[in-house]
């Protein structure tokens, strides 16, 4: 399977952190996760694997410690979660996120592998699960000589404790999560310890509650593990006692209490392969994006994700020692104690700006109110990405900042300010976003919108008798048969070329491995009689794609034959059934573009921009770090632009489609058109308004069957501001 088709897997199983929660009493849990990995062959048998947990400053000790150890010239893999903005970040090797196609290959072997599952006994396993097993087997196909496994809720039940990790380590326990830990540090220390094994290492800090400490010495005794406590008086030899010389420069207190966990680890680990000078390296360069970020000194925004009251008081002591009279701007999500949270920042508050991220949990506005202290001044802003948008680039200067109380507002923080990232690819996220547009624009034009499954991917429109429905980003507008052509490539190059309509030199291919109950399609006898056959036709580079639902994922540009020929074969040894057809195409150069379209009218375009880098995995701009979606102004170019639905009108009736199109030398290309278009990511750097007032227009003209005149809302949406 694909990249977009491995994460579309990926999000059928129940997972966690929307709430969404595996069948079966917990003690299931391990012994499924035991037997997952037995499918896969138990792939974290092949590297020495440490485990992290505790409450706050798990990831840090993590990438630090992977950080260490890969100075020291060791391969290693780092497992972490959650992640800011593409769920790879969770899977690094010497520190680097997978690639899209290592990612693909492993979740199609972890799907075959879990192949009836359910005959073990055990339940269904699930997303973080399935993960947390693609980590350990792309670490054992990589070759790593260290795993390092951040654990994703407390300890005794979570997937990372499967197996016996040669080392355990545990940052400061603080209350978090109490409707499945426990009310009590203790309690929650108790589920935690359960990471250590008998007769190996647990290290902890020596800044741990008092209560906690003496628990653990109590559990470690009982249980023969052995206990040590990181601090100022843990030194075993000359090398760890020198840790507390070196420079951490203007690093927080937290910082540096983690900093000590993980450079003790790494001696643990690595004797003396860990010299001090490596070390003092690490700790200057080691940056984990989205932790006690400093965007800005001067005036100071910070990015911090702390989302318990601990790791916020803890900020705001950081905070307070850079500038009084902060300005927050704070998200929470369900099941964080989010009064204990502003509390913690209160003294430091100068106006605190409420919102809400948009993770599936994140607690809405009025929620949040309810928690505010009296003293404080605050605000709501219910749509987080505007706000962020129209607040952090243009800050007034002396103004500090900080975004907090979850990595995913965070992360939206991140994408505005465009700093380094890499995009994720497709996700459910990505398809609901049309529906949450769909349901603005019926709220404001007050059309009764509900949803009717229980997974909330339909919803019903009800106007007078008739229900309309929309299946996340599918939609009533087209007519069926025209949809179906629209979504298949070979179909829509035919009928355009027949039109005369600009597109790129095609040729339509079917896979010659395919069985022979389609022999009938078949247009070349093997792989190397395509590739002699595109080589008589074409010169490189070439286009290969897939006909149907390739999303951009399974869009290859091609420089040579050994390339093609071996692309093609990939290709069509793994295709099913359905997905035998390929597109090979003549490449285009030039800018990108989107136009997005109602029939024979244009209602918003804008053009794909990145700056292209490195190994290119698909050709879409938006699928790249730093791609970003510009709204096209310019009169002329918009007007170029909208000769392309009134040529496609005549060829198509769609009422709602997009086209994809490049403007080359002799004019605008079309790549291909797509019936149920994606808002996702236009929305992401330009909010929601153009797409919900789109919705509006659609609704009005295709279910209100309202009279639209030249000046109504199809006029609002394409309008050129002359301002701009």
């Amino acid at each position: 399977m694909n990249y977009f088709r491995s994460n579309r897997f990926l999000d059928t199983l129940c997972d966690w952190e929307t709430g969404d929660r595996p069948d079966g009493p917990l003690e299931n849990y391990l012994p499924r996760m035991r037997a997952l990995l037995d499918r896969l062959g138990n792939p974290q048998t092949q590297f020495t694997s440490v485990i992290v947990s505790g409450t706050n400053g798990k990831g840090t000790v993590s990438s630090l410690l992977a950080d260490l150890i890969r100075a020291s010239g060791h391969r290693v893999g780092l497992y972490s979660s959650p992640h800011l903005h593409t769920i790879r970040e969770r899977i690094q090797v010497d520190g680097e996120i997978v690639k899209k196609n290592l990612w693909s290959e492993g979740v199609t072997f972890l799907y075959e592998k879990g192949l009836d599952f359910d005959r073990e006994g055990l339940g269904a396993f699930s997303k973080f699960e399935a993960i947390t097993a693609l980590a350990a087997h792309l670490f054992a196909r990589e070759g790593v000589a260290y795993g390092i496994f951040e654990v994703g809720l407390g300890g005794r039940f979570d997937a990372t404790n499967a197996w016996d990790s040669d080392l355990a380590i545990l940052t400061r326990i603080q209350l978090d999560h109490t409707d499945i830990l426990g009310n009590s540090l203790e309690a929650i220390a108790a589920d935690k310890v359960h990471i250590a094994r008998s007769g190996r290492a647990l290290l902890t800090t020596d800044e741990q509650a008092p209560e906690v400490l003496a628990f653990l010495e109590r559990e470690c005794e009982r249980r023969d593990i052995s206990f040590c406590l990181v601090g100022d008086t843990c030194a075993e030899d000359a090398w760890p006692g020198r840790i507390f010389d070196l420079a951490m420069g203007d690093r927080s207190a937290t910082f540096v209490q983690n900093a000590r966990l993980a450079l003790f680890a790494g001696h643990q680990l690595l004797g003396k392969e860990l010299t001090y000078d490596l070390a003092q390296d690490v700790l200057k360069t080691h940056h984990w994006p989205g932790r006690f970020e400093v965007i800005d000194p001067t005036p100071p925004l910070v990015l911090d994700g702390a989302h318990n009251p601990g790791a916020a008081q803890a900020l705001a002591t950081e905070l307070g020692k850079m500038a009084e009279g902060w300005t927050f701007v704070v998200g929470v999500n369900e099941g964080h104690d989010a009064a204990g949270i502003l509390e913690a920042i209160a003294p430091l508050a100068r106006e605190m700006i409420l919102t809400r991220s948009s993770h599936p949990r994140a607690l809405p506005v009025e929620a949040l109110m309810k928690a505010v202290p009296d003293t404080v001044s605050v605000r709501c802003e219910a749509n987080s990405l505007s706000f962020l948008k129209a607040t952090l680039p243009n800050r007034k200067e002396g103004k500090p900042i900080c975004v907090m109380g979850s990595l995913y507002l965070v992360a939206q923080a991140r994408e505005v300010l465009d700093l380094p990232l890499e995009r994720d690819g497709f996700s459910e996220d990505v398809f609901l976003e049309s529906l949450a547009c769909l349901k603005a624009a019926c709220q404001n034009l007050g059309v009764d919108v509900r949803p009717v499954s229980a997974d909330g991917n339909v919803v019903r429109l009800m106007q007078g008798i008739r229900p309309v429905h929309f299946l996340r980003n599918r939609h009533p507008f087209n007519d069926y048969v025209a949809g179906h052509l629209a979504g298949d490539k070979s179909y829509q190059y035919e009928l355009f070329r027949q039109a005369g309509l600009p597109v790129p030199y095609t040729l339509s291919v079917f896979n010659p491995l395919a069985i022979s109950r389609f022999d009938r399609y078949q247009t070349h006898s093997s792989v190397e009689a395509i590739v002699e056959d595109v080589e008589r036709q074409f010169t490189y580079p070439v286009v290969i794609k897939r006909n149907q639902s390739s999303m951009a994922q399974g869009v290859y540009l091609e420089t040579d034959r050994a390339g093609l020929l071996s692309r093609l074969q990939e290709l069509c040894e793994s295709s099913g059934l359905l997905y035998n057809v390929f597109l090979i195409q003549t490449f285009v150069e030039g800018p990108e573009y989107r136009i997005v379209a109602s029939g024979d009218r244009l209602l918003l375009a804008y053009e794909k921009v990145v700056d292209w880098d490195g190994v290119v995995e698909d050709l879409n701009p938006l699928h790249q770090a730093g791609g970003k979606a510009i709204r096209v102004t310019h009169p002329e170019l918009l007007q170029a632009m909208a000769d392309l639905p009134r040529e496609i009108h005549q060829v198509l009736n769609l009422g709602f489609y997009a086209v994809d199109a490049i403007r080359s030398k002799e004019g605008f290309q079309i790549l291909e058109i797509n019936a149920n278009p994606i808002c996702h990511f236009y929305n992401a750097d330009n909010g929601r308004e153009d797409f919900v007032r789109i919705y509006e227009y659609l609704i009005r003209k295709y279910i209100l069957d309202v009279p639209l005149s030249e000046s109504d809302l199809f006029e609002k949406i394409s309008a050129v501001d002359a301002k701009a």
